[in-house]
């Protein structure tokens, strides 16, 4: 009996999309169910005091750049050649 889990996104996270992109697989691999629980992350932000990284980081370059490269790094790894980030990211979904 496979197991499930919740995947908590929002439609205009760059990091959900990818998730999303490689689940199928992984569902298969470790027989889990994924189920999919839209969510708002700027509330989720706003509500623990959090901040997306793009702003966590606007004082700290060499952070940010790091977490540019691994979102890359993930992308090459799983092979999701078709992305192309939202040239009007981020959204306000």
């Amino acid at each position: 009996m496979a197991r499930k889990f919740e995947f908590l996104f929002d439609v205009g996270a760059p990091n959900a999309y990818l998730v999303h992109k490689i689940l199928p697989e992984f569902c298969v691999v470790h027989d889990a169910d994924a189920v999919y629980k839209p969510v708002l992350l700027g509330k989720i932000f706003k509500a623990t005091g959090n901040r997306a990284p793009m702003l966590r980081y606007a004082d700290a370059p060499a952070k940010l750049a790091y977490e540019q490269l691994e979102f890359m790094r993930f992308i090459r790894q799983h092979h999701i050649d078709a992305f192309r980030m939202n040239p009007h990211f981020p959204v306000n979904s």
